[in-house]
């Protein structure tokens, strides 16, 4: 029983770690852009898709070419962000259009990936296999090669934006998150700061997907329950705070494997949805919220 439940920890951790990737970028773009970033998930799963593309293309795995493939499965995924947000959040928000109306252009752009993958590629789940050989036992823990590969990855990548939320430049963006219009007029250069939010926070969620290729696989329709629970834990979490995200992140995983083990994986997605609710009603503004002047309220 006890290694069980150290393996369902470990198996938790891990996953928790990849929420952590999705829900990290969902929280930068949201509190810089005030989007809610429905398109997450389909950025998600088009990250997974160009890159499977791009080593079937290749026709090999040695690491010099997933590492070509992975870099520029992140570059055309930030591109396609960039294009994103340049031609539909942007203007959006100049014209001061309200959350409600941003909230439908993103799940258009939803759809729009979400279809063209499925046209493309099929609606069948795509999945790779790391030749890294079979799994190894480290204190009874079964672990396979790839979750060693993902916790290396997610952990490097999260380690990374912690740091960087700690360097001098990210005052602007800090700056963003909490008044767009007085951080214009202190200087903040806005309109950069939202293109590099929505390009990293997309980056992010590619890497996620890329991980999880190798492991359970990706197919279209993946990338919206996956963004739900990301949208949970950056609600759990704190929208302003990223440490709150990671842990919630966690949190949240290793409530989804506790019930898979004691329910059903079935049950994992609705586990979410109940914690979605629940969350609502302990926070009642949600994460797409208004603020008022004092005398509105």
């Amino acid at each position: 029983m006890n290694t069980m439940i150290l393996q369902l920890v470990f198996n938790g951790m891990v996953s928790g770690l990849l929420l952590a990737l999705l829900a990290t970028g969902f929280n930068l773009i949201f509190n810089t852009t005030r989007v809610f970033h429905i398109a997450h998930g389909g950025f998600y799963v088009g990250g997974a898709y160009v890159f499977y593309a791009l080593i079937q293309s290749f026709q090999s795995q040695s690491l010099f070419l997933v590492l070509v493939a992975a870099l520029s499965a992140l570059f055309i995924t930030m591109l396609f962000a960039s294009i994103v947000e340049t031609l539909i959040y942007l203007p959006l928000a100049r014209k001061k259009s309200g959350q409600g109306i941003t909230l439908i252009s993103s799940m258009g752009v939803y759809l729009f990936i979400v279809n063209g993958l499925a046209l493309f590629f099929g609606n069948e789940t795509k999945s790779l296999q790391l030749p890294l050989g079979g799994s190894i036992v480290i204190f009874n823990i079964v672990v396979a090669p790839v979750q060693l590969v993902q916790l290396a990855v997610s952990l490097f990548f999260l380690v990374a934006v912690l740091l960087a939320s700690k360097a001098k430049w990210f005052l602007g963006v800090r700056a963003m998150m909490s008044n767009e219009s007085v951080a214009s007029v202190l200087g903040v250069n806005t309109a950069l700061i939202r293109l590099l939010a929505i390009s990293s926070g997309s980056a992010l969620a590619a890497v996620a997907a890329i991980l999880t290729l190798y492991d359970t696989g990706i197919d279209p329709q993946g990338g919206m329950a996956i963004t739900l629970s990301a949208v949970v834990a950056v609600i759990i979490g704190g929208s302003l705070s990223l440490r709150g995200t990671i842990l919630a992140s966690i949190t949240i995983a290793l409530l989804q494997t506790a019930t898979a083990w004691l329910l059903s994986s079935q049950w994992k997605e609705g586990m979410t949805f109940v914690l979605l609710i629940l969350v609502f009603f302990w926070r009642t503004e949600g994460i797409v919220s208004y603020k008022m002047r004092v005398e509105e309220q």
